[in-house]
């Protein structure tokens, strides 16, 4: 199974700090899954292959896009410290 999720951002700079911050999770991973992230503009694409069962590729999905969320709101809320 392979599914792709493709995230555009307002500049390559968010889309960078994202893949920089969802990067250390994607090691070490257990056999028969492999996860593969690229930045090109501002579009983060993550490539997920599995090789296992379908809960397992949903599980990482979800972390994924947990990451990202957390990711956003974080780089928000620091953001929003700066201009204070």
């Amino acid at each position: 199974m392979i599914a792709a999720i493709e995230i555009e951002f307002q500049s390559s700079e968010i889309a960078e700090r994202v893949l920089d911050t969802i990067s250390p999770d994607n090691s070490p991973l257990p056999t028969g899954l492999t996860i593969e992230c690229a930045v090109k503009g501002a579009c983060l694409s993550v490539k997920i292959h599995c090789e296992r069962r379908i809960e397992s590729l949903g599980a990482t999905l979800e972390d994924i896009m947990s990451s990202i969320d957390l990711s956003m709101r974080t780089s928000e809320s620091v953001d929003a410290m700066e201009e204070w």
